[in-house]
């Protein structure tokens, strides 16, 4: 790994700035005043309104952002007293966004209105079929588009002021919901899937983040503080402990339809009580076969290939993804991992900041029967007698990427105390765009090392700073450098604790 060291003796605060190129201005969303009255909001306002005695098909998708946007335009049309139903497919046997199964259902059950949320933007042939059927069209969707949809009513995050770049769906939604009346769940859930879809963090987003985790803390909203279970709300805790959870229920969705996440996120009738013991479930059982799943997705590994490329009927479809980020940030190359079954391939590609996956492996997409993702995300289908076309393909193609230095602010141990970890907590919500940091402890002071599970090492540096690794590589190295992340503890809230990437000699 290569590092670009910060030295200077400024603010941690005009540090983190620098190496973001952010003007610190930027971050100040005090006084950031929404506006409830721009003319897309308004347009689509009144076209809801307008339609206030039809019948709504809500139809969403099945990851946190899909999910949050179907639950708020849900309750914003519950609110209305508008009819509706809503619809999220089924991950693997539909997989993403509109199909002619789903527009065949609207037009059987005699739907006014398809309204997509998470989706819809490409599904030019879909809509046309509802529309050639007389059911108004309506998309709310973040992803990218050539052509606009020939929809009556379609809200984007490109037709929006620069302030308002970047939303994700349910950001949208969220919004939208606000326009009619401030709403406190929807409002949450807005902010949660903003957090979970990693866009960035200026303008609006970075207000509806702030405003989430306020509210999260003022109100008792049962069915996000269970998921937090004894976590206190912080933007770390809904990143490990709720959106997973939520995210989970797709990915292993035998045990629960996703879409009665729906009905735990509005709680209507107490739902939390319902659902929750299973989400719990799925979600351990979700850690424990991603854990088992990478294990065995080592093994599989060609280490001379330059883009990773596995197969296994062991795999389950919807934790391909999870298995080929972990494999790509622990090997830093391109990780695609399909999951086999009858004879079809199905999976997911990661690949490093600087790269694009996607650009590569579209220059040979006829190999597939689905393919469709961005930079450094692709989802893929293909016959399993196409593989080794696949990999003569990776073989024969080099894979060209810029590994980009990691910026590390140098400290000094004694410089690690509660008035840092405040300044770095003043600065979050971290995201795309402003990345939290990493830090290095140079010549750091141990008192004492232990190793977890003899094999992991940890380093009490004083009564309240430790430092742990999760890479057994790193267990035995010499080192005069800490390179990682700060957190307060978990557990002891007057201790911090680095979770250590790397030990250096500098």
């Amino acid at each position: 790994m290569s590092y670009r060291f910060n030295n200077d003796n400024s603010s941690l605060t005009k540090r983190i700035c620098s190496i973001n190129y952010v003007d610190i201005n930027d971050l100040d969303v005090e006084s950031f005043k929404v506006d409830y009255n721009q003319d897309l909001l308004i347009e689509f306002k009144d076209k809801i309104l307008s339609l206030r005695d039809k019948h709504f098909f809500i139809v969403g998708d099945y990851d946190c952002d899909g999910i949050c946007a179907t639950t708020i335009m849900k309750k914003l049309l519950d609110d209305l007293g508008i009819k509706n139903n809503y619809y999220i497919p089924s991950r693997s046997k539909e997989g993403y966004g509109l199909n002619e199964s789903i527009i065949d259902t609207a037009i059987t059950h005699g739907f006014d209105v398809l309204l997509c949320v998470d989706n819809g933007v490409v599904a030019y042939d879909e809509l046309s079929k509802a529309k050639d059927a007389g059911i108004i069209t309506m998309v709310i969707d973040h992803h990218e588009y050539s052509d606009k949809p020939d929809v009556d009513a379609f809200l984007h995050p490109n037709l929006f002021p620069k302030e308002y770049d970047d939303m994700c769906a349910a950001g949208l939604c969220g919004l939208l919901s606000n326009s009619f009346r401030y709403d406190v769940l929807s409002t949450i859930l807005a902010g949660l899937a903003t957090l979970a879809d990693m866009v960035k963090v200026f303008g609006y987003n970075r207000y509806l983040l702030k405003e989430m985790l306020k509210l999260i803390r003022e109100n008792d909203i049962v069915q996000i503080n269970y998921l937090l279970g004894n976590s206190d709300p912080t933007y770390d805790a809904l990143s490990f402990n709720v959106i997973p959870k939520i995210n989970a229920v797709s990915r292993l969705e035998n045990k629960l339809n996703v879409n009665h996440l729906v009905k735990y996120l509005l709680n209507y009738n107490n739902e939390v009580n319902t659902y929750l013991s299973a989400i719990e479930a799925i979600n351990k059982e979700r850690k424990d076969l991603t854990k088992s799943m990478v294990s065995l997705a080592s093994r599989l590994i060609n280490h001379d290939d330059e883009v990773i490329i596995i197969k296994s009927d062991v795999f389950a479809e919807g934790l391909c993804g999870l298995i080929a980020n972990r494999l790509m940030h622990e090997y830093l190359k391109p990780v695609i991992v399909f999951s086999e079954k009858d004879g079809e391939l199905k999976g997911s590609g990661r690949s490093m900041k600087g790269s694009n996956l996607y650009e590569y492996l579209k220059k040979t997409d006829e190999l597939f029967s689905a393919f469709g993702g961005h930079n450094q995300a692709v989802g893929l289908s293909m016959s399993s007698d196409r593989f080794d076309d696949l990999l003569s393909y990776v073989r024969n193609n080099h894979f060209e990427y810029d590994l980009d230095q990691k910026d590390v602010l140098v400290l000094n141990q004694n410089e690690i105390d509660d008035s840092l970890m405040n300044e770095l907590e003043n600065l979050k919500p971290f995201g795309s765009g402003f990345e939290e940091p990493l830090i290095g402890i140079l010549n750091p002071d141990i008192e004492k090392k232990l190793m977890i599970s003899r094999t992991y090492p940890k380093f009490v540096l004083s009564s309240n700073l430790e430092a742990i690794s999760f890479d057994s590589s790193l267990s035995d190295v010499k080192f005069n450098m800490m390179i990682g992340k700060i957190k307060r503890d978990d557990n002891y809230h007057n201790r911090i604790s680095m979770i250590i990437e790397d030990l250096i000699e500098f």
